[in-house]
């Protein structure tokens, strides 16, 4: 027992090693035209009702999502629902929501080398190209969460960000190669959430959100209709701008 507990720890070490290795190094800063607080809420895996449910609130308060979708996984299911088919992608970019790379299949970089992930990664776009007529997906997220230094070293310049689930908000200087955001899971605290809004609108900074599914019966990734909608209303009278991910990077100037 005692050697499991020393094992256990020293992955936990590995862990937070690993986290600050990748969010210490080969950043790619960048500074905002204008402080100004933004708010991004973002979607991963895509799951149908990220769509069906958190994108019809959002378009019916005229505002966009960023929804990170693995190409190859359309029109399957997985632990947090019915995943997106090509419909669900079409209308979504027609009505100017953003569609962004989560991988081809939802790889972890742990997983594999980090030329393998990027070569993934460079897959799941090309889909994309093919079915939508050229669309280019510009900005991307790291299934699980997992990042890992070579993986952030290659993909800081094919990208125009990559996101985290580190939480907290980007503070400028932004690391676009390495933005932090926090989760909207129903089993989370939403006072937890709703604080991280006004403190984001204190700092001028820029937090960005993000569920998987948006159900009555949600998954441990995802959240409840009524707790979408309270943190988007809440984001609403924030005075922070609601804006994608993609819009949010027109906001700043070089990169370092």
């Amino acid at each position: 027992m005692r050697l499991l507990k020393v094992s256990e720890n020293m992955r936990a070490i590995r862990t937070r090693l690993g986290k600050a290795l990748v969010s210490g190094f080969s950043k790619r800063l960048a500074e905002r035209v204008e402080a100004h607080p933004l708010i991004s809420f973002t979607f991963d895996d895509f799951p149908k009702s990220a769509w069906m449910v958190g994108g019809k609130m959002l378009t019916a308060r005229k505002k966009k999502g960023t929804y990170y979708a693995c190409m190859g996984l359309m029109g399957s299911t997985s632990e947090v629902g019915s995943l997106f088919t090509l419909e669900d992608v079409q209308q979504l970019c027609s009505a100017g929501h953003e569609l962004g790379c989560h991988t081809l299949d939802h790889v972890s970089c742990h997983d594999v080398t980090a030329r393998e992930f990027a070569e993934n990664c460079e897959n799941n776009r090309q889909m994309a190209a093919s079915v939508l007529g050229g669309y280019s997906l510009r900005n991307l997220s790291f299934p699980f969460g997992h990042a890992s230094f070579g993986a952030k070293r290659i993909l800081r310049s094919r990208y125009d960000t990559c996101r985290s689930t580190e939480s907290g908000t980007n503070i400028d200087p932004v690391d676009l190669s390495f933005l932090r955001a926090t989760p909207m899971y129903s089993r989370f605290d939403i006072d937890t959430v709703k604080r991280l809004i006004s403190e984001n609108t204190k700092a001028k900074s820029w937090l960005i959100l993000y569920t998987h599914d948006v159900t009555e019966n949600p998954s441990p990734y995802g959240c409840t209709p009524d707790y979408f909608e309270e943190i988007l209303d809440c984001a609403l009278g924030s005075g922070a701008d609601i804006v994608t991910v993609a819009e949010a990077v027109t906001r700043f100037r070089g990169s370092a």
